[in-house]
């Protein structure tokens, strides 16, 4: 390339001393590319008289070619410097309202305005075609699929009851006398999508050595989002999870029915695409998202 630049602007110019002023080198340091280049080619580029080097016929056509090219090079570079820098993220439904929502403000400010967030969400938790379709991070809390890539903790799976405290007062006692046991006497609200590692029912009362609650006339919902709002209205006890029902808390639309939290081991990864073609955008994503 230092040949060619060489070559293209002692071409232009028609002399050396110039082309080495215009390219901040040196007469010598242009002449010696030219000379390079034209024993790799075994022909003779410019014909010097006088102080003025003049392309030969063959040094005219590869002038010409050149030109054409640095010229569609040039042309490329502006193309993509015209683009709009993005950084893609796949998620749930769920985690795109609930968590990642909520820090998106400062995720933006962490990237900065020239850069555009965009957010690719499906049903699935684990996003099945990741590299294929150049997403940049996912979010996901199936760690099988994730073990092989680079990946990062968002929170671990912390779950309790809530409804709303309406509810709440409705069934005090009943929550005051039998404690978790109560839990098999109000209407639970299901998730009915398909489950890609999280907690369930059965996780909570599993926990505290009861049976499988009764499935018979439950509510199932297809979003877990759908199911908060449910919850909302008074229509059962949901399963929260810390860092996805935190506004409904902070809001006071749902409260914990008692204090007791159960950790059940599961975590919420960040998992950054090896293939994406914008790593470093990527990683300042992650960092962000990481402490967010």
């Amino acid at each position: 390339m230092s040949m060619l630049s060489a070559f293209e602007c002692a071409g232009r110019l028609g002399n050396f001393s110039r082309a080495a002023t215009e390219l901040n080198s040196s007469q010598p340091a242009v002449s010696r590319h030219i000379a390079s280049l034209e024993d790799s080619l075994g022909i003779k580029l410019f014909d010097r008289k006088r102080g003025r080097a003049t392309l030969t016929p063959d040094g005219q056509r590869l002038y010409h070619s050149v030109v054409s090219g640095l010229a569609e090079i040039s042309g490329t570079v502006r193309e993509i410097r015209a683009q709009p820098r993005t950084v893609s993220i796949a998620c749930s439904h769920a985690i795109s309202h609930l968590w990642l929502m909520p820090r998106y403000d400062q995720l933006q400010a962490c990237l900065g305005d020239e850069v555009e967030v965009v957010t690719v969400t499906s049903e699935y938790e684990y996003h099945p075609r990741l590299q294929e379709e150049g997403i940049d991070i996912n979010l996901s809390f199936a760690e099988t699929n994730v073990r092989a890539m680079e990946k990062t903790t968002l929170f671990e799976e912390e779950i309790f009851p809530v409804c709303t405290p309406e509810f709440a007062d409705q069934n005090a006692a009943l929550f005051a006398d039998k404690g978790a046991a109560a839990l098999a006497e109000v209407p639970l609200l299901h998730l009915g999508q398909r489950n890609y590692g999280w907690a369930t029912w059965e996780t909570w009362f599993n926990r505290h050595g009861l049976g499988p609650p009764d499935t018979d006339g439950v509510r199932r919902f297809g979003n877990y989002v759908y199911l908060l709002e449910a919850a909302c209205n008074s229509a059962g006890v949901a399963l929260g999870w810390a860092g996805l029902v935190d506004s409904y808390l902070e809001q006071g639309r749902l409260v914990p029915i008692s204090e007791e939290r159960i950790r059940t081991g599961g975590r919420l990864y960040l998992v950054i695409n090896p293939l994406s073609r914008n790593q470093e955008l990527a990683e300042r994503a992650a960092t962000c998202l990481s402490v967010a």
